[in-house]
């Protein structure tokens, strides 16, 4: 049967983009892809998508800071005496905002570019068999999210944060007690104690800056909040495929950031 008879016979009730959505009916992947097209057009007009300018250069800097930062982790007694899977579990759930302090410490900046969002007629027909749905809806990062994370490497930067508190805020960050945990308790006490020890360092050193702990604080609510997936799609993705054996790989040190 040719297109042409399809369409007679369906005397107009269907429209053409109907057709290819529900083309891949009695195909898992086809109906993922078209059902993950869909989400994405629903959101298109309401957000501007970026991508970095210069991605293989920024991946080489972030990826350099991640390696630093766990050689820093690895080096902490507490963290070297936690079961084999609480030290993973905590490197997955801390890595991105491990790795935004990092790029404040280290003075690492990025550019991005504005990137256009195909239409949703223009992807369905031009994506080839082996594109997934996760490609579909990962063609950029929201213009909104970049700007937080730049806005907030200024803030930080702002604070000339010292060597003992960013040593202390990477504690903070690390330990932090999700349910999956074996070591839960410990892990949150370890927590409270690096939070501890932040404030008697700044009570002790910044006497006359009253509101500087309170600063310091702010920072480090607002890093706990960081989106893994908004930094591993900015700094990692547009360059290597998974972004969670790219950062298991900085934090074996298996390879060296290309």
């Amino acid at each position: 049967m040719s297109c042409s008879d399809a369409g007679s016979e369906d005397t107009g009730q269907r429209s053409i983009l109907y057709s290819i959505l529900n083309r891949g009916a009695h195909c898992p992947q086809r109906r993922s892809q078209a059902a993950a097209a869909q989400q994405l057009c629903s959101c298109a007009p309401n957000r501007k998508l970026v991508l970095i300018r210069a991605p293989q250069l920024v991946f080489k800097a972030a990826s350099e800071v991640l390696v630093k930062t766990f050689r820093f982790v690895k080096n902490v007694p507490c963290f070297r005496g936690l079961p084999a899977e609480d030290q993973l579990q905590l490197v997955r759930n801390s890595w991105a905002p491990l790795l935004v302090l990092g790029m404040v410490q280290d003075s690492v900046d990025f550019d991005t570019v504005e990137t256009q969002q195909p239409s949703l007629l223009h992807r369905i027909l031009t994506q080839s068999k082996e594109h997934t749905a996760a490609e579909i809806q990962d063609p950029g990062v929201p213009v909104s999210d970049v700007e937080g994370i730049k806005m907030f490497l200024v803030k930080c930067r702002r604070l000339r944060i010292s060597v003992k508190e960013y040593a202390f805020l990477k504690g903070a960050i690390l330990f932090t007690p999700v349910t999956e945990l074996q070591c839960r308790d410990y892990i949150e006490a370890l927590q409270r104690e690096a939070e501890r020890a932040l404030y008697e360092h700044v009570r002790t050193v910044h006497r006359g800056s009253a509101g500087r702990w309170g600063r310091l604080r702010a920072l480090l609510n607002t890093l706990r909040g960081t989106d893994a997936h908004v930094a591993a799609g900015l700094f990692f993705r547009p360059v290597t495929g998974s972004t969670d054996e790219h950062v298991l790989a900085m934090f074996y040190e298996r390879q060296n950031p290309e």
